[in-house]
């Protein structure tokens, strides 16, 4: 799984105490089959493509074109029948409809979106299972999917590329800190607590691409 995390200058210190690198300034890279993308983009992607990742750029810098460039990496991962997912989290319901669009926009991956007012609270095993089972990134507020990962209706191992949006909010109890905590913690319980192999090198995949606004 691919953790992407995205930061501002202003939340520099707090994101730098997470075990992951942090990009910074961007090296020259050759030329790449999206050429509209600038080499500081290219260089996070490469990153993110091998490790977890922050981005760590300013407003206005194609932060979320990292993230986009991302899933048409892993679109191949993704693509039904497969049972892997994208998940693109946001801090709030505007955003789910903002970034969901633009997802779809630029990737030809199926696109279901969540927020709490669809009712989602209260859906079952099933209802989450024909989520999966239809679309391929799953865009989404915290909370949402802290729930279903404490209820196993999304299992973390299915989880390819986990997406954080203004990480600078996972401090203390809040659902971005709770999940972070969740994935590392099973991400160092491994092989402990998988005695399938092929879960636990599944859960070694996972990557995180965590950014801010």
């Amino acid at each position: 799984m691919t953790i992407l995390i995205e930061t501002t200058a202003d939340h520099s210190q707090k994101n730098q105490a997470v075990d992951m690198p942090l990009v910074q300034k961007a090296e020259q890279l050759p030329a790449d089959h999206l050429p509209f993308a600038r080499s500081y983009q290219l260089d996070a992607l490469e990153m993110a493509k091998g490790q977890n990742t922050i981005v760590y750029l300013e407003t206005g810098s194609g932060k979320t074109l990292i993230a986009i460039m991302l899933l048409r990496s892993y679109a191949h991962l993704l693509r039904k029948p497969s049972t892997f997912l994208a998940v693109f989290l946001v801090p709030t319901v505007v955003l789910v409809s903002q970034q969901a669009e633009v997802v779809q926009m630029h990737t030809d991956l199926k696109v279901g979106r969540y927020w709490g007012e669809m009712g989602v609270d209260f859906w079952n095993a099933a209802d989450w299972k024909k989520q999966q089972d239809e679309f391929e990134v799953l865009v989404m507020t915290p909370q949402i999917l802290l729930n279903a990962l404490r209820h196993s209706f999304i299992k973390l191992e299915t989880i390819r590329i986990l997406i954080f949006d203004e990480c600078h909010h996972a401090r203390r109890r809040h659902p971005y800190a709770c999940i972070m905590t969740t994935c590392l913690s099973l991400m160092r319980s491994i092989p402990k607590n998988y005695a399938n192999f092929e879960s636990a090198i599944t859960l070694n995949q996972l990557k995180f691409i965590i950014w801010s606004m």
